[in-house]
C-alpha cells in the first residue's frame, strides 16, 4: 500500500514537472545579506555577511557553500560560521583583476544521512575597479604643476591672515555681548546638520562608508568662501569671518566627537581610525593665521591695510581654483555618483541655508545677519571633510566615502552661484523699475 502511494506521488510530480528536491525547498526565506552588490576599488579583501535564521535539528549541521562564476576576477578565501542568537556566515573575498562576476550562495543541512538544499541566492554582483585605472582622489589635484601648488599654499595662508585683519574689535565685542547668531550657526553645524545627514543616509540606504562621508561633510564648519558669499549677497561680512573663526575653534572638539558618535551609530567603529591629532592640526592651520591677522590689525595697522586690500582678488582666485579642482576630481567619480548621492549632495547645502535663514528669522535678527547665518550654515568646508576621511579610513574605503564631500562641494558651489545670480538679477531689475 505504501509502495503504491509513493509511486502515485512520483507520477504526480513528473506530470507537474518537478523533482522531489524542488518540492522540499521551503517558501520561507532564511538567508539575508548585508549587501547585494560588492564593489572593490583596489586589490584587497572584502567581507560579505550572510545572516541565517534557519534552525537545524542538530548542532553544526547547516553549512554554506559559495560559488563564483569567474574565478579570474575574484576568489573565495574562506567561509566562517559565527553562531550566537542567530547564525552568521562571513564570506571573505579577494580580488584578482578588474572585471565583473556573480556569486551564488547555498544553505545546506545534513538531514536523514544526506545533504539537503535549504535555500539558494543567485546573481550577487561582484565588481572590481582597480585604482590604477580610475585614479585616486588625492592623485587628481596633484596633476597641477608643482609650481602652481607652491603658489597656492602661500596664497591660502596670506588670505587667512587678511581675514584676521578684517575682524574689527568692535564686532568682537558685539558678538561677545550678543552671541545669538554664533550660537545658531554652531547649533546648525555641529548638531542639526550631522543628525539630518545621518537620517537621510539611513533613509536612502547608502553604504556605511558613504554615509560617514556625508555625516562628516555635514559637521564641518563654514568654509573660506563664506566671506565672499556674504560680500556678494550683502550680508554682515565681519560677522561671517568671526563665525568662521569661532566655528573652526569649536570644530577642534566637535568634529572628533561627532566622528566618534556617528561612526558607532553606523557600525564603523571596528574599521575606522579617528585621527584626533591630525584633525586638530588641520583646523589649527585655519585658526592660527586668522589669529595672527587679528594681532597684526592691533599691532601693525599699516600692514593690516595692505592685507585687507588683497582679500577680494585672493578670494576670487582661490574660489576659482577650488571650483576647478572640484569639477576636475568630480569627473573621476561621476560613474560612482548615483541619483541618491546626487540628491543628497543637493539637499545638504540647501538644508544648511534653509535652517540658517529660518532660525534667524524666528529670532527676528536683522536681514544682513540672517543672510550671514544662512551662508555659514550652507557653505560647508568640504575639503576639511575630505582630509578627515582620507586620514580615517583605509584607502579603498576612503575613496568610496570621499564621493560625499566632492558631491556636496560641487552642488554647493552651483547652488550659491545660482542664488548670487538670482539676487543680482533681482537687484538690477528693482533698480530699473525705480529708474
Amino acid at each position: 500500500m505504501m509502495f503504491s502511494k509513493m509511486i502515485m506521488k512520483l507520477l504526480i510530480l513528473q506530470i507537474l514537472g518537478m523533482s522531489l528536491g524542488e518540492v522540499q525547498k521551503p517558501f520561507i526565506h532564511f538567508l539575508s545579506l548585508n549587501k547585494t552588490e560588492v564593489l572593490f576599488y583596489t586589490k584587497t579583501e572584502e567581507a560579505l555577511i550572510v545572516k541565517s535564521n534557519y534552525k537545524s535539528k542538530g548542532p553544526n549541521r547547516s553549512y554554506l557553500s559559495v560559488d563564483l562564476k569567474d574565478l579570474e576576477v575574484a576568489q573565495v578565501v574562506n567561509v566562517t560560521k559565527m553562531s550566537s542568537e542567530v547564525t552568521n556566515f562571513k564570506i571573505n573575498l579577494l580580488t584578482k583583476k578588474a572585471g565583473e562576476t556573480s556569486l551564488t550562495i547555498q544553505l545546506w543541512d545534513f538531514v536523514g544521512g544526506q545533504d539537503r538544499l535549504i535555500e539558494e541566492i543567485k546573481d550577487i554582483r561582484i565588481k572590481v575597479i582597480f585604482k590604477q585605472k580610475t585614479e585616486t582622489l588625492l592623485k587628481a589635484p596633484l596633476h597641477f604643476d608643482s609650481h602652481a601648488l607652491l603658489l597656492i599654499l602661500p596664497m591660502i595662508l596670506i588670505n587667512k591672515f587678511a581675514f584676521g585683519c578684517k575682524i574689527e574689535m568692535e564686532t568682537l565685542r558685539i558678538a561677545w555681548k550678543k552671541p545669538l547668531p554664533i550660537f545658531l550657526v554652531a547649533a546648525i553645524q555641529f548638531f542639526v546638520m550631522p543628525f539630518c545627514g545621518f537620517i537621510f543616509t539611513r533613509v536612502l540606504a547608502l553604504s556605511q562608508t558613504l554615509s560617514f562621508g556625508f555625516v562628516m561633510t555635514c559637521t564641518c564648519p563654514g568654509g573660506g568662501g563664506g566671506y565672499l558669499f556674504a560680500l556678494l549677497l550683502e550680508g554682515d561680512i565681519t560677522l561671517a569671518i568671526v563665525m568662521t573663526c569661532v566655528s573652526t575653534l569649536l570644530a577642534l572638539i566637535m568634529m572628533p566627537l561627532n566622528s566618534y558618535i556617528y561612526s558607532r551609530m553606523l557600525g564603523l567603529h571596528g574599521s575606522l581610525h579617528i585621527p584626533v591629532s591630525k584633525i586638530m592640526t588641520t583646523l589649527l592651520f585655519i585658526v592660527i593665521p586668522i589669529s595672527g591677522g587679528i594681532i597684526i590689525k592691533r599691532k601693525v595697522p599699516k600692514w593690516a591695510n595692505y592685507l585687507e586690500k588683497i582679500i577680494k582678488p585672493f578670494s576670487f582666485v582661490l574660489i576659482s581654483v577650488g571650483i576647478y579642482l572640484n569639477f576636475k576630481m568630480g569627473f573621476i567619480f561621476i560613474k560612482t555618483i548615483n541619483l541618491k548621492v546626487f540628491f543628497l549632495g543637493l539637499l545638504v547645502p540647501a538644508l544648511g541655508l534653509l535652517f540658517g535663514y529660518s532660525f534667524s528669522k524666528m529670532f527676528m535678527l536683522p536681514l544682513p545677519v540672517c543672510k550671514t547665518v544662512a551662508i555659514e550654515g550652507g557653505a560647508l568646508n568640504s575639503f576639511l571633510a575630505l582630509a578627515i576621511i582620507q586620514l580615517s579610513f583605509p584607502q579603498h574605503k576612503a575613496d568610496s566615502a570621499s564621493v560625499a564631500p566632492f558631491t556636496v562641494a560641487m552642488c554647493s558651489g552651483c547652488e550659491m552661484l545660482f542664488i548670487i545670480l538670482l539676487y543680482k538679477a533681482k537687484k538690477y531689475y528693482s533698480s530699473k523699475c525705480r529708474g
